[in-house]
């Protein structure tokens, strides 16, 4: 056996080990040099398996590796996606952009549009590069047009008006060879409509072949069984429809235009929009749509000889997400991701764990009040004044008054502070009216003695029933959240003393209500770092725990080290090593980077809140997993509430069902997490998914400087 040596194994290090002296510089220009093109071709690749809605440079390799089955296509595609590389150089560009797919998946497209057209001779790959280049531009100025004024995807839409100029400049051009006769017709056996089906899906690509299809099918199989369903779906309705439509089945398997059938039911039914019943009929419906306007467009065309392309599912795609986002319609995913599942995955869960919105405002009170009247109220809180609360004091047996109740002092609120819930500026103070009695309100004074205050961040908060001249601010003071107000009292029309408290666009008394939410609360004894109560919650505010706030202060580049024990099904013990550091995204986000995952958090007053994770690292899932939020407050005893999404806490088959079935029950996308401080150092806790008996187990281990260093899970059960 021939002898191998440390050094023979690595040849390039060998020999950087013999330069001397090498600057921190000229080591950056030779990682750079062997970056830059290792980026372009994980970008390209990315790009290519984002045609279809995939996701992953390895997906983007295996569809490359079947675009080789007709190697004259990919080569043209190649010419027109190199080309707009070097359009994008010339211009001085930054590589930001290689991050943008439409961008590379355009200039591409156009580029296998004259492979399809013509034979590879100079003329044709000349017109593939002025097309690649063309589409880069078109792609680059429709994207910024429609992402500022209409916030649109671009979708492929500069690869449709490409591909049209370039079939209709054709006609002049005598130097270009016609491509062999495609085989539309290629048959290995199978129904007509699944070698229809399989045609459609490698002609996503210009590869009108079977085997193509066969490859599209399994990688979309493989990423999503949502995907797979709805590309069958979309396809078997759309050809259903034209058939009906035209009375014959004899040419809709083999039309080309039969790919937007596809890609709109993939868009409409499980990229965009949240998967679920709903979106599932909005995408049959865009299929409908879409042959129609297929239809249509190939009747209009047909003069000039101009092929239909995607153009119906550009249309009816942007048409969609524009009257959807128009209404603010919560179907739409903000952050779609790899796959429908995954993006169910994150929304569902993140919708259930961020229930407040950016108005979010402390408690006005000290100890625990109930929520009398709140949002959609039974009395008062109607219409235009909906979103308002309405907090009393109750004793141990939910009397809000001592002895008869007949006297206002008999009541638990009266007399009691309330408390600035805002930092900002006093715009509005009436503080002389005087108190009703009990059984008395005023018709004529609704909102009696009241504060308005305006936020910095752009609202108004006005709070009501003050007890007469009992403010203590006056128009025009800055105050701190927590600040005196008054006292609360029975002025206006106020049944019993109580704290009314609303938000609204004007500083007008009477103004009409906005969405609001409380922050650092117990509802019922539970933690919510930002909560809208029901009706009959008891709630009570959590001060501001500096000690608590310094728990993984993770500020930017701070490197945070940590050992992770899982447990095996068979009780053995597993323990890895886990190093991250605090980075920030361009748009301002920060997140926990392992190098193989991107773990996003927020933190602020209010606590530590992760939100996703982008990547694969089980252990940084680990970390999300034991500590999905930490709340500004170590009292021993307290508990949490919080939502992790399935994915995290399910695997393997069990995973997959409740993905799916997540479409169709938002339930079932988010498994429970109930966290416990054990001690100043210890968190504790189970995490539990609906319908399965079987637990995790967790616990967090913090050192005296408040660093974490040891998270504990039994798996056993889910493994």
């Amino acid at each position: 056996m021939i002898g191998i040596n440390s050094r023979s194994l690595h040849p390039l290090k060998a020999t950087f080990a013999q330069i001397p002296n090498l600057s921190t510089q000229q080591w950056r220009k030779i990682k750079n040099i062997w970056q830059t093109p290792q980026h372009v071709i994980t970008s390209i690749c990315a790009a290519v398996a984002e045609i279809i809605f995939l996701r992953g440079a390895g997906i983007g390799v295996i569809l490359i590796a079947a675009m080789m089955l007709q190697p004259s296509v990919l080569i043209m595609g190649m010419t027109g996606l190199f080309s707009a590389i070097a359009i994008a150089a010339v211009m001085q560009l930054k590589r930001d952009y290689l991050n943008y797919a439409p961008l590379l998946f355009n200039p591409l497209l156009a580029g296998l549009g004259v492979g399809y057209l013509f034979q590879i001779t100079p003329a044709s790959l000349i017109l593939a590069g002025i097309a690649g280049s063309l589409a880069f531009v078109l792609t680059w100025t429709l994207s910024h047009i429609l992402r500022t004024f209409l916030l649109l995807p671009v979708l492929s839409l500069p690869f449709v008006a490409v591909s049209w100029i370039v079939h209709l400049a054709a006609f002049r051009y005598a130097g270009l060879l016609p491509a062999i006769a495609h085989p539309h017709t290629y048959s290995i056996g199978l129904p007509e409509f699944i070698e229809g089906f399989l045609r459609t899906l490698g002609l996503i690509f210009f590869l009108p072949n079977i085997y193509v299809g066969i490859v599209v099918m399994l990688l979309l199989l493989w990423n999503s069984r949502i995907q797979f369903m709805l590309a069958i779906a979309g396809y078997a309705l759309g050809t259903y429809i034209r058939a009906m439509l035209t009375g014959t089945f004899l040419y809709v398997y083999h039309d080309p235009a039969a790919l937007n059938f596809i890609l709109v039911a993939l868009a409409i039914g499980g990229f965009y929009l949240i998967p679920s019943p709903r979106s599932y009929c909005l995408a049959a419906i865009a299929v409908v749509f879409t042959a129609l306007i297929g239809e249509s467009v190939s009747v209009f065309w047909v003069a000039v000889g101009l092929p239909v392309h995607a153009f119906p599912y550009n249309l009816v795609t942007l048409s969609f997400l524009y009257l959807l986002g128009s209404v603010g319609q919560k179907l739409l995913a903000r952050y779609p991701q790899a796959s429908p599942e995954k993006t169910l995955d994150y929304e569902l869960t993140a919708r259930i764990r961020e229930q407040g919105n950016y108005r979010a405002i402390a408690l006005p009170f000290i100890g625990r009040w109930k929520v009398w009247q709140g949002v959609d109220g039974r009395w008062t809180h109607q219409g235009l004044w909906r979103y308002a609360y309405d907090f009393v004091l109750c004793d141990d047996e939910g009397n809000t008054y001592r002895n008869q109740g007949t006297k206002l002092t008999d009541y638990y609120a009266f007399q009691k502070p309330i408390l600035s819930p805002i930092s900002g500026w006093v715009t509005r103070v009436v503080s002389d009216l005087p108190d009703c009695a009990i059984g008395e309100v005023d018709h004529d004074r609704n909102w009696g003695n009241h504060v308005i205050l305006y936020d910095d961040r752009g609202f108004y908060v006005e709070i009501s029933h003050f007890a007469q001249n009992s403010i203590a601010v006056k128009q025009g003071d800055r105050l701190n959240q927590g600040a005196l107000l008054g006292r609360c009292g029975n002025s206006g029309y106020s049944p019993q003393p109580h704290i009314h408290i609303q938000a609204q666009f004007t500083p007008d008394l009477g103004a009409a209500t906005i969405p609001f939410s409380f922050t650092n609360l117990l509802v019922n004894d539970q933690f919510a770092s930002e909560a809208e109560p029901n009706e009959n919650d008891i709630l009570e505010a959590i001060p501001l725990d500096c000690a608590c706030s310094q728990i993984l202060s993770l500020t930017l580049d701070f490197q945070l080290r940590f050992q992770i024990e899982q447990k095996t099904k068979r009780h053995q013990s597993k323990i890895s090593h886990l190093s991250v550091i605090v980075r920030m995204a361009i748009d301002g986000t920060f997140y926990l980077d392992s190098g193989k995952a991107k773990l996003y958090f927020t933190q602020s007053d209010r606590g530590l809140k992760f939100h996703r994770l982008e990547g694969n690292d089980r252990d940084l899932g680990s970390l999300f997993l034991a500590m999905p939020s930490l709340p500004t407050a170590t009292k021993i005893g307290r508990s949490w509430q919080d939502y992790l999404p399935i994915s995290l806490a399910t695997k393997g088959f069990q995973r997959m069902s409740y993905q799916l079935m997540s479409s169709f029950d938002p339930r079932l996308a988010s498994a429970r997490y109930q966290g416990e401080w054990r001690s100043a150092s210890e968190i504790a806790g189970v995490i539990s998914v609906k319908g399965d008996r079987r637990k995790i187990y967790f616990v967090v281990n913090f050192e005296n400087e408040r660093q974490l260093v040891m998270i504990s899970l039994d798996r056993s059960a889910f493994l």
